[in-house]
């Protein structure tokens, strides 16, 4: 029971993963080149427009990179997760003898 609500936060955890890696690259992308359009119409220069969007595609890879470091740090390797459920298994096996 209890690997089965772990399996279910770790698919949660994934999606929301998922999710955020989205909007960590749109909005900043969309934002900035809207705000790139916007300079490009005011001034007349098309140059407002193509560093706009270059700004938001660094930053939603900064965004995106952020969120993912952030999420792998949080995540037990292989081996962790093999030691701990050995370690688990052995005490369960001490408190059914005892």
């Amino acid at each position: 029971m209890r690997d089965k609500r772990k399996d279910n936060k770790q698919v949660a955890n994934s999606l929301v993963m998922v999710l955020q890696f989205g909007i960590n690259a749109i909005v900043p992308i969309i934002l900035c080149t809207l705000i790139g359009t916007w300079l490009t119409d005011r001034f007349g220069s098309k140059w407002f427009a193509i560093v706009g969007i270059l700004i938001g595609i660094v930053a939603a890879f900064n965004g995106a990179y952020r969120s993912v470091r952030g999420y792998l740090k949080n995540q037990e390797t292989p081996g962790q997760r093999a030691r701990r459920l050995e370690e688990e298994e052995r005490n369960e096996a001490q408190s059914k003898d005892d």
